[in-house]
């Protein structure tokens, strides 16, 4: 096993050399790299029944712009039944073989197409592309190893044609389970555990057991925080688990999956006192004492993931945050050039990127730009059209150009067009509000778990109502009046229109809801019962839905 896993190693790590060599040369090239792209998409989909409404045939890029129109999900809902039902070239020649799920968070949950072509670039790019340029950025990670992946597999169900449907990373996981156990350390069956803390403690388990661990791997942040957060409530029953080679009663599994798992588990008395002495300086940067060779922790920790930074940094001290990907269930975007930095470079490979400009983003027809012909600095909508039959689609995304490497642009997230918070003109963004409650946070004594906001319509002159989680229930009503004194003059600053909206009466001052231990806790399963991924859910900085809000408000502690 240790012979192979090095050689496995030693041949990952030249292909992901080599794809950084080739990604490297792509993007000197980006803009005609980026047409041939979808020169390729309208050849191969010239004979479906969207490319044929289109006349992709033959179709020159400009002339693209000016025959098919931008569109939104519900511009394809009917060809998706279509396709769940069983047609086939309807949007692609391709045969759909999946439909991800996207996570849920911003309305109605919607089924995206997947082919083995689109699978097969997203998967390539995030096993040797970002390999390749983490080694670029972080050359510790050139030593390789096994991580801890967190992740799952679960399938939600069929459609009536029988295409499996699941979570957008859930599929890709699927395709390469054969060769799991020597990149990461849990088991194939932890993957597919409903019960995301009971995953966690499996996670963990197998994870410790392997001093030598490389990385830690998550989707986002807040996931990372939630698996360390049961490291520190469950340590002594994880070391006494390895200690005896066991797993805890305590976690409902069923009988033959307990069985496989404690076949994996020998006893190991040695590695549980190294995990003891670690202990002994209590949860404050224990991560690098219970992993020493750990080089990194990837998962997508800026925007509004940065409100669990302090917590992650409370358990990972210094260690490197390397937010690899920028995507999306219907396209990968980008990859992250720098550790310690949420900004990433578009892949002209990954499908055809057009931009709207900020300021033309609610025109009926706006214009778009060329991956080559946007400007740093400047703000834009995200338009994609893939290899799984989405033409011309208004992501949501509104990204802002912070460089570029070589010819291609490096982007920086900003929110999602639908979580403007707007009651008198000011649209204030999801990164006024992250902004301003990352400056907020400096100045609470406790660590804030999670927030979000809402508008409180429920008087003459509108509001925003913040709903914050902090580690302990007890903040002292003075201490909370300060909080929101800070907050209403961060927001000031984050968006001036706020401000003179404020000041003119239009907007009420703004409102801070302390919320019950376990509140967001319980946001993500209601959130989970919709449709999200376990591990991708994302907590909205900004929240409409009725049943949602009332689940904040059962929870608001009074007084």
């Amino acid at each position: 096993m240790k012979f192979l896993q090095t050689l496995i190693n030693l041949i990952y790590g030249f292909s992901a050399d080599t794809s950084y060599r080739k990604f490297n040369k792509d993007t000197k090239n980006a803009g005609e790299i980026n047409k041939q792209v979808l020169q390729e998409i309208l050849r191969l989909n010239a004979a479906t029944t969207y490319g044929q409404s289109y006349k992709f045939y033959g179709l020159h890029p400009e002339d693209y712009k000016k025959q098919v129109p931008l569109t939104y999900y519900q511009d394809y809902e009917g060809f998706i039944d279509e396709i769940a039902a069983g047609k086939e070239n309807v949007l692609t020649s391709d045969p759909i073989i999946y439909f991800g799920l996207s996570s849920g968070t911003t309305g109605k949950q919607k089924r995206i197409p997947v082919t083995s072509r689109s699978r097969k670039i997203v998967t390539m790019a995030m096993m040797l592309l970002q390999e390749g340029l983490l080694r670029q950025a972080l050359p510790s990670a050139r030593k390789g190893g096994r991580g801890l992946l967190l992740m799952n597999m679960l399938q939600s169900s069929n459609s009536s044609a029988g295409i499996p449907t699941g979570s957008g990373t859930s599929g890709g996981v699927q395709s390469m389970r054969k060769v799991l156990p020597y990149f990461w350390t849990t088991p194939m069956e932890v993957l597919a555990l409903p019960d995301q803390k009971e995953a966690n403690y499996l996670h963990l388990l197998f994870a410790l057991k392997d001093r030598d661990l490389a990385y830690i791997m998550a989707p986002f942040a807040s996931g990372v925080v939630q698996l360390l957060g049961v490291l520190e409530e469950r340590y002594q029953e994880l070391v006494e688990d390895i200690k005896i080679g066991s797993i805890s009663s305590k976690l409902n599994l069923a009988p033959e999956i307990r069985a496989d798992l404690e076949n994996q588990v020998a006893p190991d008395p040695q590695r549980a006192r190294e995990l003891e002495w670690a202990y002994q300086k209590g949860m404050v940067h224990i991560v690098p004492r219970i992993w020493p060779k750990l080089s990194h922790v990837s998962c997508v920790a800026g925007g509004s993931f940065s409100v669990y930074e302090p917590k992650l940094k409370f358990y990972t001290g210094q260690l490197p945050i390397y937010s690899a990907v920028y995507g999306a269930t219907e396209s990968l975007i980008g990859l992250s050039p720098r550790v310690n930095e949420p900004t990433y470079v578009l892949v002209p490979r990954a499908g055809y990127f057009e931009f709207i400009k900020a300021e033309e983003i609610d025109a009926v027809n706006p214009a778009t730009l060329n991956l080559n012909e946007v400007k740093v600095g400047e703000t834009y909508e995200i338009v994609i059209t893939n290899y799984a039959g989405f033409y011309r689609y208004r992501l949501g995304d509104i990204v802002k150009v912070v460089d570029f490497y070589n010819e291609s642009p490096v982007v920086e997230f900003l929110y999602r067009k639908g979580q403007l918070l707007n009651i008198a003109g000011e649209k204030t963004s999801e990164e006024a509000v992250r902004l301003a409650m990352t400056q907020t946070m400096e100045t609470l004594k406790q660590r804030i778990v999670d927030f979000t906001i809402t508008l409180d319509l429920s008087s003459a002159v509108g509001k925003y109502a913040f709903y914050l989680e902090v580690e302990s229930d007890g903040v002292k009503s003075e201490e909370l009046s300060r909080l929101c004194d800070t907050l209403e003059t961060k927001l000031y600053a984050a968006n001036p229109r706020y401000r003179a909206g404020v000041e003119s009466h239009r907007i009420a001052p703004c409102v801070v809801h302390l919320v019950r231990s376990g509140t967001f806790d319980r946001l993500r399963q209601e959130l989970v019962k919709r449709g999200a991924s376990l591990n991708q859910v994302k907590i909205p900085r900004a929240i409409q839905d009725a049943r949602l809000i009332e689940l904040l408000e059962s929870n608001r502690l009074k007084g």
